[in-house]
């Protein structure tokens, strides 16, 4: 029971880290954002800092004592009403009045507060002066302890005249039954007397009494800590206020990020496109391909950058679908996404290439019907292709063609693009040329249409063995994948796993760094191995791939003579004219037929 208890504890502390490095990842994301809005606040604070009158305070610490005592003897026995009320007795009209007067202006607005449980109260002014903010504090301290002095000696004066008043009615009646006659001999007058004289006493001790306090303790308070010019502004604190700005910032930024991250459900990595598709395998990380500017230009990185990270990706995307093979059958292999611009063409062309280095047999079917433009990365013409194969208007060896520099890699171009795509890939003719390709290439890969826009690639699926889904990382939404896997299922499509396209570092392994420059010793002529003369490609143990002999051109020959012949089938297509067989072309062209190598990765 312990270890089960310790199980969970584990898992829930894995759950929770997890938890924290995709609250973390989310942020690295949107750090842009965070840091944008940082400094924009900051900035804001700054710039009304800026503008802002500068305040200057100046403090002034008055000591409250008990009035009747001397000095600081008696302070402590002030209770906190006490010292209420003689704050409240600052706040008085003859105290504003006072300090109106020394100042010669209206008296300022002040703040007076008792230092922590003492007698000491902080008396502070707010001034565009620190002078004056001072001598104001300094004016409302020294106004209170005269009004406050003022008034208790008043008061003691009262006093004093209210004994001397009883001490003179005193002596009247002492004196009234003095005169009384036989006042002498009079035991009863003489007790009077007596008392009277006794109660006079008792008042000229009062008197005395209060004298000596009046003289003693007429002070109400002393003024501790004078105020002095503060050439440092309260208001506003530049520094302060940056840093609090610069916080808020912060806080809105992830606050942000994180509803945008709520918001925006587009893929963002491996793990995201786990939870999404947990049945399906991730076969290939496929990076962002730096040296792609121009995303105009169709850019094959395998033959360009054959040591890139992005063509060891590809290499190891092959490795992934020749294991799947190993289970799977799989003779015609259907690439595919759920968008346009995914990067479905640009794999499918890369690994074509890939496959074919390995000395497979490999033919590339451009059937994206709607906007074909597979060949453009092998630098071949598109006006015979596919299309013009299905219509009959072109025999299917002469549609082939060789790529050049990569003799074991054939390709079918997609052809004119034909007014209802769909309905000739649902044709008959359509699964024989699968049938005749497939009976003598290792394998067929296919370039087909988006999944969500049109219904070509569900049409193409039930052709094909197998099919990648290639996602594109921060393109393609999550619901649009799962609509996508759905879309295929539906009509009990093979789909063997996904590729995930622009894969972010954090997913890459650190095998496609090793060893793997980004440079290329391409300059823009055939490299060694890429020569009509150039030796067979080899496998990767120095051993030759295939045996193509007499030649890479002549085995493409004998192997498109050897292709099947499709049987004439009735289509119903309106007549496009019938196009000039195209040959293969000479590789001592090649270099002519590929564009310049440049740019960034565009999305096919």
């Amino acid at each position: 029971m312990a270890r089960a208890t310790d199980g969970e504890r584990t898992t829930s502390e894995d759950s929770a880290e997890r938890g924290l490095l995709d609250y973390l990842h989310i942020l690295w994301r949107h750090k842009l954002v965070i840091a944008l809005t940082v400094v924009v606040a900051t900035g804001a604070a700054v710039g009304l800092d800026h503008f802002r009158t500068r305040t200057y305070q100046g403090t002034a610490e008055v000591l409250f004592t008990f009035q009747g005592t001397s000095g600081l003897s008696s302070s402590s026995d002030l209770s906190p009403a006490d010292v209420a009320t003689d704050i409240e007795l600052i706040q008085s009209a003859p105290v504003q009045a006072a300090v109106a007067q020394k100042l010669q202006t209206t008296a300022p607005p002040f703040t007076a507060t008792e230092v922590g449980t003492t007698n000491v109260a902080r008396i502070a002014v707010q001034s565009t002066s620190p002078d004056f903010a001072s001598a104001a504090a300094n004016a409302y301290a020294r106004a209170y302890i005269q009004f406050a002095t003022q008034g208790y000696i008043k008061s003691q004066l009262a006093a004093e005249q209210q004994i001397q008043t009883q001490m003179l009615a005193q002596q009247e009646r002492i004196n009234a039954i003095s005169a009384t006659p036989g006042s002498a001999t009079s035991p009863t007058l003489q007790a009077q007397i007596t008392d009277l004289a006794a109660g006079l006493t008792s008042l000229q001790q009062q008197l005395g009494q209060v004298q000596l306090t009046t003289a003693q303790g007429a002070s109400a308070g002393q003024l501790v800590v004078p105020a002095v010019p503060d050439p440092v502004p309260v208001s506003p604190k530049r520094v302060q206020d940056a840093v609090i700005a610069g916080g808020v910032g912060l806080l809105l930024g992830i606050g942000f990020a994180l509803l945008r991250e709520n918001i925006d459900d587009r893929v963002r990595g491996k793990d995201q496109l786990e939870q999404l598709m947990p049945g399906i395998p991730v076969l290939g990380l496929i990076p962002v391909i730096a040296k792609w500017r121009d995303r105009k230009k169709p850019y094959l990185v395998a033959r360009t950058q054959p040591r890139s990270p992005p063509s060891e990706a590809y290499r190891g995307l092959r490795t992934s679908v020749q294991f799947m093979a190993l289970e799977t059958p799989t003779k015609i292999l259907q690439i595919t996404s759920p968008s346009e611009g995914d990067g479905k063409t640009t794999t499918s062309a890369n690994l074509a290439w890939i496959m074919a280095e390995a000395g497979q047999r490999v033919v590339l079917i451009g059937c994206d019907l709607r906007q074909p433009r597979i060949h453009e990365f092998l630098g071949l013409p598109n006006d015979v292709g596919f299309t013009s194969v299905l219509l009959g208007e072109a025999e299917l060896d002469d549609a082939l063609l060789s790529v050049p520099n990569q003799p074991g890699l054939l390709m079918l171009p997609t052809g004119p693009v034909p007014p209802n795509p769909s309905e000739l890939l649902s044709s008959a003719r359509t699964q024989q040329v699968f049938k005749s390709l497939s009976a003598y290439a290792d394998i067929v890969i296919v370039d087909s249409a988006p999944v969500l826009p049109v219904t070509d690639a569900a049409v193409l699926s039930k052709h094909a063995d197998a099919i990648l889904l290639v996602v594109s990382v921060g393109m393609d939404k999550g619901r649009d994948v799962v609509r996508s896997v759905e879309v295929l299922d539906q009509i009990n499509a093979s789909i063997a796993g996904i590729v995930l396209n622009r894969a972010p570092e954090t997913d890459l392994s650190a095998y496609y760094h090793y060893g793997y420059g980004e440079k290329s010793s391409y300059k823009g002529k055939p490299k060694d191995d890429m020569r009509p003369d150039a030796p067979a490609p080899t496998n990767g143990n120095g051993k030759v791939a295939h045996d193509l002999s007499p030649g890479p051109l002549d085995a493409h020959v004998e192997f498109v003579k050897n292709l099947p012949a499709i049987e004439d089938e009735n289509v119903d297509w309106p007549p496009m004219g019938r196009h000039a067989k195209v040959a293969p072309p000479p590789l001592s062209d090649a270099p002519t037929l590929f564009p310049p190598q440049t740019g960034d990765a565009p999305g096919e």
